[in-house]
């Protein structure tokens, strides 16, 4: 006989995620643009990597609190003399807010950053509650000998 137990509030809560990932990318906001991103689970971290073209490390912001991660800044357009003409503009300019929602609970004061060649790679460390950890059990030998 299996006996299945209710949790409401655990699927509430999963219910509450994917509402979350549904309306991150619909909810209007004050950016001219919204860069790129990937989401990698290492195990006992996260790796995010946004793609940040033309930018200076001093450009972005990055804002972590215990379940999400906020990277913002400001891409600025490069000056156009008198003596010139822009005859196309492809390229994004303008703030940008990127704010990425995290499945489980972080170590959010030991997130750290580096910035490559166009491309923001943030390591985000899970909490140590929510971790795969394995420990080994040490087993005592009771028997009288």
């Amino acid at each position: 006989m299996i006996v299945r137990y209710w949790q409401p509030f655990h699927e509430i809560e999963t219910i509450r995620q994917q509402l979350d990932n549904i309306f991150e990318d619909l909810t209007p906001t004050a950016t001219d643009w919204i860069p790129e991103i990937d989401l990698v689970d290492a195990g006992n971290d996260y790796v995010l990597e946004i793609v940040l073209p033309g930018l200076k490390a001093d450009d972005i912001n990055i804002e972590a609190s215990r379940k999400s991660i906020t990277i913002s800044g400001e891409h600025t357009a490069p000056e156009v003399t008198d003596d010139k003409q822009v005859l196309r503009r492809e390229r994004r300019y303008g703030s940008f807010r990127r704010v990425v929602n995290l499945p489980v609970a972080i170590e959010h004061e030991q997130v750290s950053a580096d910035y490559t060649n166009g491309i923001l790679t943030v390591h985000v460390p899970k909490a140590a509650e929510v971790r795969n950890q394995v420990v080994k059990v040490n087993v005592a030998d009771t028997t009288a000998g």
